[in-house]
């Protein structure tokens, strides 16, 4: 695929983040907002190790994996309510 696949799955992957953390964020049920963060956090992992040579299966494996877990920790921290950690 290379740069150009690349760089299409991390736009779409952005796209998909910013529909689940606003477009349906208060309209859906909370499980919808995180899929969309799931699916758009593995996509950038994805999308941003199409930009590199000689990945390893380790990487392929670990970055969409984390990335997907860290895009919902952090829409769930940036979006918490009026809990503590909200700023």
């Amino acid at each position: 695929m290379g740069q150009p696949g690349g760089w299409s799955i991390i736009g779409i992957s952005i796209a998909v983040i910013l529909v689940a953390w606003f477009g349906v964020r208060r309209t859906a049920p909370p499980w919808l907002a995180d899929l969309g963060s799931v699916v758009g956090g593995a996509g950038l992992g994805m999308g941003g190790l199409l930009l590199l040579h000689d990945v390893g299966v380790a990487s392929w494996v670990l970055t969409p994996v984390g990335l997907a877990a860290a895009t919902v920790v952090h829409r769930r921290l940036l979006f918490a309510g009026d809990g503590p950690l909200r700023t």
